[in-house]
């Protein structure tokens, strides 16, 4: 049986095929990141001087300034890095390193939030940059074309869902789609009108079920949606599963039909981090 017909299913086509290569993109894309250090400040030093490499081989210098102040803001691709400081003499010439520094470029990391999350840690208190509503952390970013893409789509898949919904309860409301109304009205028309009736309401119990599993579908859909925009916002750590399971709530009572007004679909998320 087929689910979608006509401009349904083209709309569905295209915005699946328009979502999937935004999110290829961000694969092919490569953006340079702000991020900021800071460091003990050492008395009676000239300034500083700062380099940066690749912390893997060959270890390319990528950055080597010297500054007045003990902090310093760059932009760097995503990657992992590494830095050493060293303070100058007053002939201008570095003293001592300090060891080699990890760190990782996922994101934007500003002063202002460089500080924010120094502040934080002060008071004790654990950050957490997980991103939990799709788009907003490429929103966060400045990348706001995809975040008004992934909004789109959700905003569609709404409006597909809401429409096979109403559709459902249109059929689901009719009187004669009622079997106690078509039982009194038998009493009183000919078998054959009866057998009319019964047999409109087969037809338009095979539709209701069609929009039901319409809702089913695109509410799978919408939910690999969202767990494809999380783990490419979150670049899940290892260890980190999203499942999800869609499957229609089908009771036993064939009175369902005609008196419910709503889609009865059951779906289950489910997140799990890994510590």
């Amino acid at each position: 049986m087929l689910l979608f017909r006509g401009k349904s299913f083209a709309i569905v086509f295209q915005f699946i095929l328009i979502f999937f290569s935004i999110s290829s993109g961000v694969f092919a894309e490569k953006k340079s990141f702000v991020y900021y250090i800071e460091w003990k400040e050492v008395k009676g030093s000239r300034g500083y001087v700062v380099e940066v490499r690749k912390s893997e081989p060959p270890q390319e210098l990528f950055l080597e300034k010297k500054v007045s102040e003990n902090e310093i803001e760059f932009s760097l691709e995503a990657g992992t890095y590494e830095y050493r400081i060293a303070a100058l003499n007053r002939f201008g010439k570095p003293s001592s390193y300090t060891p080699w520094t990890n760190f990782k470029v996922e994101q934007d990391r500003p002063k202002a939030v460089a500080l924010a999350e120094k502040e934080e840690a002060s008071k004790g208190i654990k950050t957490s940059k997980f991103v939990w509503i799709p788009g907003t952390g490429y929103y966060s970013k400045g990348e706001r074309w995809k975040s008004y893409s992934i909004w789109t789509w959700f905003g569609v898949l709404a409006y597909l869902g809401n429409s096979e919904r109403e559709a459902g309860n249109i059929l689901a409301s009719k009187p004669l789609n009622d079997p106690m109304n078509i039982a009194v009205l038998s009493l009183n028309l000919p078998s054959s009108f009866t057998l009319y009736l019964w047999q409109a309401r087969e037809n338009d119990k095979k539709e209701y079920e069609m929009h039901q599993n319409n809702q089913a579908l695109i509410g799978g859909v919408a939910i690999l949606g969202v767990a494809l925009s999380l783990w490419l916002e979150n670049k899940l750590p290892q260890g980190d599963t999203v499942q999800f399971k869609v499957s229609p709530d089908r009771g036993g009572n064939q009175n369902t039909f005609a008196n419910t007004g709503f889609s009865q679909n059951r779906w289950e998320v489910q997140y799990t981090r890994s510590f």
